[in-house]
């Protein structure tokens, strides 16, 4: 990722993440689709403040390691109950480089990450940063913001303009309040399927997630694992 993205992206997170933070609390709703992580290492990829890491916590993991590019978000995580039990490590790092070794966690979320990643080499050496971390037999939980939302119908202008100057159909920026504006790379299921099975894990299953809408998907959620006999890269 070049360093005037990074830059960028880490501005605009530290902005927001004190309001970031109080407004969203809850663990993400498909979650659940990991299923127990109880006596596991697990890394929370863009953990943001913590809501998903407190989660890992309550059902028992062993280790969490809640990693993010914003200081300010990791901030909020080490004032928690959380993070105070001596089960959390919180380390600030780039997705595209994770500073972990090879074949190390039994569960890695990368929730609502995925999208905020500019260019889409930079989202599949991020899947596979993942894919490389995770343990023979180690599941893998991708979610992304789905782009067909009649919300994003207004931003399909925008989306045209950046396509023909050489961006990808998809990115847009979505403003948090008058705080800052936010990168999001709007998937289609079949899109964040072919980042989770090019970075080498098999899917296991996937599907769309309505949070506040009745008619259309917010979200795809991509569950995978990496298969036991693989090692590393």
């Amino acid at each position: 990722m070049a360093a005037g993205e990074r830059r960028g992206i880490i501005t605009a997170w530290d902005e927001v993440a004190e309001d970031f933070s109080a407004k969203r609390r809850r663990p993400w709703p498909s979650l659940s689709d990991l299923g127990s992580c109880k006596g596991e290492r697990v890394l929370d990829l863009g953990a943001g403040a913590g809501r998903n890491t407190a989660e890992f916590v309550k059902q028992g993991a062993e280790n969490v390691v809640a990693a993010d590019i914003s200081a300010k978000m990791l901030g909020i995580i080490m004032r928690t109950a959380s993070a105070r039990t001596g089960v959390v490590d919180v380390v600030r790092c780039d997705a595209v480089h994770l500073p972990f070794r090879s074949d190390t966690f039994s569960a890695v979320a990368l929730i609502a990450l995925i999208h905020h990643i500019p260019k889409k080499s930079n989202r599949l050496t991020a899947t596979k940063e993942a894919y490389r971390v995770a343990a023979p037999g180690g599941r893998v939980l991708v979610t992304a913001w789905a782009r067909g939302q009649l919300r994003f119908a207004k931003k399909i202008p925008s989306m045209l303009k950046r396509r023909l100057k050489g961006g990808e159909f998809g990115d847009a920026c979505i403003e948090w309040g008058k705080k800052a504006q936010r990168f999001y790379h709007l998937f289609t299921k079949k899109e964040l399927e072919e980042t989770v099975m090019d970075a080498g894990f098999r899917i296991e299953r996937s599907h769309g997630e309505r949070i506040r809408s009745r008619l259309f998907n917010e979200n795809w959620v991509v569950l995978g694992y990496k298969t036991p006999d693989r090692r590393g890269a």
